[in-house]
């Protein structure tokens, strides 16, 4: 998925507004929570940064992981599949 980070804390959590999809995961498009920890590189991101993520259910609701830079040719590229070296 795609979104934009709405807001991040010190602390190191913040929420992600994911751009409007069909997604089951997050029907009505509220903000969805993620940690430091689920950032690749423990980047810090600044709110309105455009961020790719993948979602997973959680007891408290959905959780944003995998969360990365989509702004960048570097992060295009790593969504591309990768030949196989032999």
């Amino acid at each position: 998925m795609q979104g934009n980070v709405r807001w991040y804390s010190a602390q190191g959590f913040g929420f992600i507004d994911p751009v409007p999809t069909t997604s089951v995961a997050n029907a009505e498009h509220k903000a969805i929570y993620y940690h430091i920890a689920d950032v690749e590189n423990r980047a810090i991101f600044k709110v309105g940064d455009a961020v790719t993520f993948d979602v997973t259910p959680t007891l408290k609701g959905p959780k944003c992981i995998n969360v990365r830079a989509a702004d960048t040719k570097e992060a295009i590229q790593n969504e591309q599949p990768r030949a196989v070296q032999q």
